[in-house]
């Protein structure tokens, strides 16, 4: 099976080409592109490096978050806009299991604005704990239940010591399709709260 597979939860947006034959999962083109937080471009121009360099996909792979609200929904659309036009299988997995950790486990920990954190603890492609919200300030109190555990974020975040930065590989993401059947329909966004919306500043009548 060639998938092609890509993840825009963070602003590092990633994208893969990857072979599965036999047991054997290889990996012909990845790459990992800047994605500013009002555009997503890089997205597009790195799913066409994919298909240039390593021809059509059997299937596509797309992370679904937590993340970026405009990031995520771009990914998703593009991934089943492909899938679609293509007629062939979509497959959707959560972000933070296509993040590279060591096997007995790490947190994985992202900004979710408004003053909380969204929180997940993986080991080996599985939740040991589902992503969650957290308020920030919360956030290592929790974390300290397991203190043996590495902490990855795709950035720096206030209150977080020895931090690693890493973001979702597409690579990793791809090969969660062996875990899973295809997604029936469009897959939803992992949302865990309503979108941070800056309110409309009112402009008086009398100004």
């Amino acid at each position: 099976m060639n998938i092609l597979a890509l993840d825009s939860s963070s602003q590092a947006v990633s994208v893969a080409f990857v072979t599965r034959s036999n047991g054997q999962t290889n990996i012909i083109f990845q790459e990992t592109l800047h994605q500013a937080r009002f555009e997503s471009s890089s997205l597009f121009t790195g799913m066409l490096k994919a298909k240039n360099v390593a021809g059509s996909p059997n299937a596509v792979v797309v992370g679904l978050g937590p993340g970026s609200y405009n990031g995520l929904r771009a990914g998703i659309a593009a991934a089943r806009a492909f899938a679609t036009a293509m007629e062939i299988p979509l497959y959707a997995f959560p972000s933070p299991l296509a993040v590279e950790g060591p096997p007995d486990g790490f947190w994985v920990i992202g900004d979710a604005r408004g003053g909380h954190y969204w929180i997940a603890c993986v080991k080996e492609g599985v939740f040991l704990e589902k992503p969650f919200l957290s308020p920030s300030h919360l956030a290592t109190l929790h974390m300290a239940t397991r203190p043996d555990l590495p902490v990855i974020s795709s950035t720096a975040l206030d209150g977080i010591p020895h931090l690693h930065i890493a973001s979702p590989m597409a690579g990793l993401l791809a090969t969660l399709s062996e875990n899973g059947g295809p997604f029936d329909g469009t897959p939803e966004p992992l949302y865990l709260k309503p979108p941070h919306i800056t309110s409309p500043r009112i402009i008086s009548s009398n100004s």
